[in-house]
């Protein structure tokens, strides 16, 4: 009888072989080392949105890195990168499930700062680019940075989510029932997963831990990378999700 993991560790991809593949493969090595270092039951999920190059079969050669413990999913069609995360969720096993980008932008060993938390039974802990005590090793052009910084304060507002200070960092650990409590639940699927997912665990009374984290702009993952198009998108899916909610459509008690 296999051993049910600790973690589950999610990567959504989209086109990530080719010349990119090297971010892969370094996150991926991360993982490894740092599961063996843990010495935890883990497995890791690659979901596959509907890429166009050779992600999937670039990404099963590199399982040796994570012990054979690789599961890629190759969904033909290409649907977002929150349907990918929702998919990726949903087919893991893990105790914990962590949510992290392809590009290796907010590395593993940052799960140091979550450990206390999972073991004290948290069940969603987010990781934040903007606590004091977190650390921007290469930051966005400033541009970005200056939308994300308005769009947060909107988010916020819109979501009942005030006082957590970065919705959008792509490391989130949310613990079995957690998963399953909201991600059945959750109906974006592109760039807003982030607060719908914050939103909805809110409403159901879950606690959200926010722990620092050091990030590099990596500028390498392209799930969900479209520039302005991308953050226009963001909006967009941002009043969708406040309508949802005040319409009933989410039907939670």
């Amino acid at each position: 009888m296999e051993t049910k993991p600790y973690l589950s560790v999610i990567i959504p991809a989209y086109n990530e072989g080719g010349r990119k593949g090297e971010e892969l493969k370094k996150n991926l090595q991360e993982i490894g080392e740092y599961m063996r270092k843990m010495k935890w039951e883990y497995e890791v999920v690659v979901v596959s949105d509907g890429s166009k190059d050779n992600t999937v079969d670039f990404a099963k050669n590199l399982s040796g890195l994570v012990d054979n413990k690789l599961q890629v999913i190759d969904r033909k069609e290409n649907r977002g990168k929150w349907f990918s995360v929702r998919e990726g969720f949903l087919k893991a096993n893990g105790q914990f499930r962590l949510l992290t980008d392809a590009d290796g932008a907010t590395s593993i060993t940052n799960l140091d700062g979550f450990l206390g938390h999972m073991e004290n039974d948290k069940d969603v802990i987010i990781g934040s680019r903007d606590l004091r005590e977190s650390k921007i090793a290469k930051h966005q052009p400033k541009w970005k940075e200056i939308l994300g910084d308005a769009g947060n304060i909107l988010i916020q507002f819109l979501m009942g989510l005030r006082g957590i200070k970065d919705t959008q960092c792509g490391f989130k650990v949310i613990s079995e029932k957690a998963t399953k409590d909201i991600i059945d639940k959750m109906q974006v699927d592109r760039w807003g997963g982030d607060f719908e997912m914050l939103m909805l665990a809110k409403k159901m009374g879950y606690d959200i831990v926010e722990v620092p984290v050091i990030w590099v702009d990596a500028g390498m993952s392209l799930v969900g990378a479209s520039g302005l198009g991308g953050y226009s998108s963001t909006l967009k899916e941002l009043f969708q999700v406040k309508w949802r909610w005040i319409t009933g459509k989410y039907k939670i008690k």
